[in-house]
């Protein structure tokens, strides 16, 4: 797992911390600013945590996708002022409140990264034209890392202040988050909302 400061403020002592998706990276969230600090959490070929959150008075998290399952295990112990998941729950893999494991190992053997752009951004592909992903090959190999962490320990540990559910989601079933949760925010969005919003604050 890598980390990587998205906002740097030294007057503040508040730091949002993000969990991305599979396949996030920094490039991916350049358009949303904020007063407080952000450190984004992505590339999960391992799940191994370092760094010092003591640092900073003030947490929130923001988990997406994937990452929301990654968290729900990773940051358990740990105070969070607010916690908001998009577009994924504790479990991430289950037959009911995630991705259907049969549908995680189906996309791990056919793996396309064109045609998972396509799925991910939808209308929105042009606003994403400069993003940086991994090559095939290695994000295979962190959706293999995904498939076994999730399913090794199944575990509901976070509860969730506000959670996020696009409409037009091809690739988070909607109905697992509605299994997952009793109260959702529903965006007219695909499964990478974040366009919707300009700054991170906003969510």
């Amino acid at each position: 797992m890598k980390y990587e400061f998205l906002c740097k403020n030294p007057d503040s002592k508040k730091l949002i911390v993000v969990f991305g998706g599979f396949a996030s990276h920094s490039s991916h969230f350049s358009h949303l600013k904020s007063d407080k600090n952000v450190i984004l959490f992505y590339d999960y070929e391992n799940f191994d945590l370092n760094f010092d959150f003591k640092a900073f008075d003030e947490l929130f998290l923001i988990a997406f996708s994937m990452g929301v399952c990654v968290a729900n295990r990773l940051l358990k112990e740990l105070n969070f002022k607010q916690k908001i998941a998009i577009n994924g729950t504790n479990l991430g893999i289950d037959k009911s409140k995630g991705i259907h494991p049969t549908i995680f190992k189906k996309t791990l053997q056919n793996f396309k990264l064109e045609h998972f752009k396509e799925v991910l951004f939808e209308e929105c592909k042009s606003l994403a034209k400069d993003f940086i992903f991994k090559d095939e090959k290695a994000l295979k190999i962190e959706l293999e890392k995904l498939f076994d962490f999730a399913l090794v320990k199944q575990e509901e540990n976070l509860l969730w202040d506000k959670v996020y559910s696009s409409k037009k989601d091809e690739i988070f079933p909607p109905n697992a988050l509605k299994n997952a949760f009793s109260k959702l925010i529903f965006l007219n969005e695909p499964h990478f909302a974040f366009f919707h919003f300009k700054t991170w604050d906003e969510l």
